[in-house]
């Protein structure tokens, strides 16, 4: 709207106040205008703090199906790796092999044939076992974000990154055999053989090598003497004869190995150590792994048994020496490799 000045005819006197009243006009616009015609002047605007500008938050877009599953396994993956688990069970399929490979070449006991397809059953079979593969799909299967998140918190504090640091390095067969020889493994302190003891409890190590070379000795039993009933409960009697005796060596041999592996460790990182493997959360991811590993084993042993039933090995392979083939021949080489075989042989050698 365009203003409209009244016409004045004004004096000297009156010049600068009307010449005032111009320029307020102008700078007031029409509402001044208004009220120097003495209208009514309108209320006043109320006076309105500025507001913040603020930006429009963009919409997020929700994660799909294939984004929350491949943040589910980046963190299982990221707890085995931190826990070490990740090293270990993409070695042992190869080790497994190797250390039966080695473990068969001392049996003098065992004939040839029969030694030779026993080893080459079970390193074949372990060779061929997903063992990385059956953990990830059980930590999927079982997938808990709260345990795992607390677990990699646990794995990634110093102590335990020094723990795991001395499980991953490796030694000569010299230097363990003559560890095993010396007195700080044949008379550890209580204290300290308290500690391996609670460490091996919480971590199941023993309990699973037991298992697992009782269910290879079950499996390849029943592939050796397959339809044949004489034969499969007189094996059933030597290995039953066996297992207690056997299984105790396992255990001793296990905790000789922790033993070694651990030396350089002071007692309070030690009791640190255990506290993690004694929580719930660790229970929780070592069961897992218990299962899945065992499970493993049993298929791979299964595997092996079928590939020896289906082999024409000659009947002087006697039962006495198959149970020498499957159990004597396991206890004595731990000290020379970390696998269940090599830790049954070593219990045998330096029992």
């Amino acid at each position: 709207m365009a203003l409209k000045l009244p016409t004045l005819a004004p004096d000297k006197k009156q010049l600068p106040t009307i010449v005032g009243g111009v320029i307020v006009l102008a700078a007031a616009g029409w509402f001044g205008w208004q009220y120097l015609n003495e209208e009514p002047p309108p209320p006043p605007a109320p006076i309105r703090k500025p507001q913040p500008v603020t930006a429009a938050k963009p919409k997020v877009k929700a994660p799909s199906p294939a984004d929350i599953e491949k943040a589910q396994v980046k963190l299982s993956e990221d707890v085995l790796a931190a826990s070490g688990l990740k090293q270990q069970l993409d070695q042992l399929p190869q080790t497994l092999a190797a250390s039966v490979r080695q473990s068969g070449k001392p049996q003098k006991k065992a004939a040839p044939a029969l030694k030779q397809a026993i080893e080459d059953a079970l390193a074949e079979a372990f060779a061929a076992g997903e063992f990385h593969a059956k953990v990830s799909a059980n930590l999927k299967k079982n997938f808990d974000q709260k345990r795992l998140q607390a677990l990699l918190k646990d794995f990634s504090t110093p102590t335990a990154r020094s723990m795991i640091e001395m499980e991953r390095s490796s030694a000569a067969p010299e230097e363990r055999a003559k560890f095993a020889r010396s007195t700080a493994a044949t008379k550890l302190p209580p204290q300290r053989a308290e500690l391996i003891k609670r460490i091996d409890a919480a971590t199941r190590a023993s309990e699973l090598a037991v298992a697992v070379a009782s269910s290879t000795v079950n499996a390849l039993a029943l592939g050796m003497a397959g339809e044949n009933a004489r034969k499969s409960a007189a094996m059933d009697k030597k290995i039953e004869k066996q297992r207690a005796a056997t299984a105790q060596k396992i255990r001793d041999a296990t905790l000789l190995n922790l033993a070694f592996g651990y030396k350089d460790a002071s007692d309070a990182d030690l009791e640190k150590y255990a506290g993690i493997y004694e929580a719930e959360n660790s229970k929780w991811l070592y069961g897992l792994v218990y299962e899945s590993l065992l499970d493993e084993v049993k298929v791979a042993s299964a595997e092996a048994a079928k590939r020896i039933g289906e082999m024409a090995i000659k009947p002087a392979a006697s039962t006495q020496t198959l149970a020498s083939a499957m159990t004597g021949a396991d206890a004595r080489a731990c000290l020379r490799l970390e696998t269940n075989t090599a830790i049954i042989k070593c219990a045998e050698a330096y029992r």
